[in-house]
């Protein structure tokens, strides 16, 4: 079986406003999903990712530039991330078909993790 990284993006101000309620609701969403996918023996991890800025690292000749990220004009965030296994990209979209995320958000990209072994 292949690995998959499902990223999950949102807009910035996604989750801004909510009640408590609504937002416990979201979260509840995505733990029946990866509940029932560690049953299907398909989820492997995740993690939601921190809202505060990350870093963008570039080199600048000899040295680093760091700069914080998401800039301004970013139109999206990449929330968290999801590791699955699958037999293709076919199969992990199939995984996704009733993923909260796209409920609760617009897409999921979907990247195949290259195999090391």
């Amino acid at each position: 079986m292949a690995k998959f990284a499902l990223m999950l993006p949102h807009a910035p101000d996604r989750y801004t406003g909510l009640s408590e309620d609504d937002y416990m609701g979201i979260i509840k969403d995505y733990i029946a999903w990866v509940e029932a996918a560690v049953e299907k023996g398909v989820y492997l991890g995740g993690e939601k990712l921190l809202e505060s800025p990350g870093r963008v690292v570039s080199r600048n000749g000899s040295g680093l530039e760091v700069h914080e990220s998401p800039f301004t004009e970013l139109t999206e965030i990449l929330g968290g991330f999801m590791i699955v296994e699958a037999e293709d990209y076919d199969a992990a979209v199939a995984l996704c078909a009733d993923h909260p995320h796209l409920v609760h958000n617009q897409h999921i990209e979907i990247r195949q993790l290259q195999d090391v072994d």
